[in-house]
């Protein structure tokens, strides 16, 4: 999850004190003014309210720009069973799509391809990049995600630099900026023309049954060269090859990373979005979801996160303007709170420094009930 900015609910509804829910409703609140305002603090925030013969429906309304593409390339190999990576890093993955929702256009691949009799199968795409649902729902994007991930048994080996490949022309077609998220618990190989010695050797690095880092070398057998060889340049030379194409690519080491962190780092740097200090990729150290999503929410604020929120048009009251930073208000006020100029919002303080670390995944501008203010 990352910090992103959601779309306008636009309605007639009065106000209430139950949380924002995934469809923008909520029960309505009989404490409140006949004017849809509340009764000062003790009614609370002003909340959108489910669809009675007295209140409106919230209805979405889209912002101004075009939403980023965030392209995810999942790693799938038979390495990610261990501590059921793949159905953490799925989740969490299905998790930030339901948040962020329209704000953003969603692709996916994993690799390698699901059920394949070949293990270094090169990747499949499992979701062609298309608008996402709207925020906090379980659309069809979201469910076609879902369908292609939850239960499919990783398998395989890691063809990277393959799947890479693969989808670069795809990606370079698609209008506006693309970003891939590539996760992955590192070791790509697949490559049976590449040599390498004990340093790139995955059974010597991994200590694989007698192997080991100072033993022979493992790979010196050409059957044992596509499984265990890493391979080093040709991934290197696919990132770089999507950065030349305006392409920026993410890593995120999951557990297991750890011994390839210096290649990973690599990649990092060629995709463009190396951090200042090492890790320079975004390393998950632990196999729980909290974790991961942790990391996700900082890689999605990169590419989507902003305090600048351009509206699609100017609210028709901008007396009854709200802004929700992962369902809870935040009291309009120009330190550490938000204002309002014409058509754009514009977060202050430490609630735009919440946005841009990637704290606050679902940042909604929400238009129908008195704005709330700090007294």
């Amino acid at each position: 999850m990352a910090a992103l900015v959601g779309g306008v609910a636009a309605t007639g509804c009065s106000g209430g004190r139950a949380p924002l829910v995934n469809n923008n409703t909520v029960p309505p609140d009989t404490s409140l003014d006949q004017d849809g305002g509340s009764s000062d603090a003790e009614a609370g925030p002003p909340r959108c309210s489910v669809p009675t013969p007295e209140v409106c429906d919230c209805a979405e309304l889209p912002l101004a720009g075009d939403p980023p593409n965030v392209y995810f390339v999942l790693d799938h190999s038979g390495s990610m069973l261990s501590n059921d990576l793949w159905t953490t890093v799925s989740t969490v993955v299905l998790e930030s799509v339901r948040k962020i929702g329209n704000r953003a256009n969603f692709g996916a691949t994993m690799f390698p391809a699901p059920a394949s009799l070949d293990a270094c199968a090169t990747g499949k795409e499992i979701l062609s990049t298309r608008r996402g649902d709207s925020p906090g729902t379980r659309g069809p994007v979201w469910q076609q995600l879902h369908d292609a991930t939850i239960g499919v048994r990783p398998n395989g080996g890691t063809p990277t630099a393959a799947t890479l490949d693969k989808i670069r022309n795809t990606l370079t077609a698609l209008p506006g900026k693309t970003f891939v998220v590539l996760a992955t618990d590192g070791g790509p190989n697949c490559n049976a023309t590449t040599a390498c010695t004990t340093d790139n050797c995955i059974f010597n690095i991994e200590s694989v049954d007698v192997c080991t880092p100072t033993g022979p070398n493992c790979c010196d057998t050409p059957e044992n060269r596509k499984g265990g060889c890493l391979d080093v340049k040709a991934s290197q030379d696919a990132v770089k090859l999507l950065g030349d194409n305006g392409i920026a690519t993410y890593v995120i080491g999951v557990p297991g990373s750890g011994p390839y962190g210096a290649f990973l780092e690599s990649l990092a740097t060629l995709g463009g979005t190396a951090r200042p200090s090492s890790p320079k990729y975004y390393r998950v150290d632990t196999a729980d979801a909290a974790a991961f999503s942790k990391t996700l929410s900082q890689v999605v604020a990169k590419i989507v996160a902003t305090c600048v929120i351009t509206l699609g048009k100017p609210p028709s009251d901008p007396d009854k303007v709200n802004v929700y930073l992962d369902e809870q208000v935040v009291p309009q006020e120009p330190d550490n709170g938000w204002t309002l100029e014409d058509a754009t919002v514009t977060l202050k303080g430490a609630t735009c420094e919440k946005v841009l670390a990637g704290e606050a995944l679902d940042v909604r501008v929400v238009a129908g009930c008195r704005t709330f203010k700090t007294k």
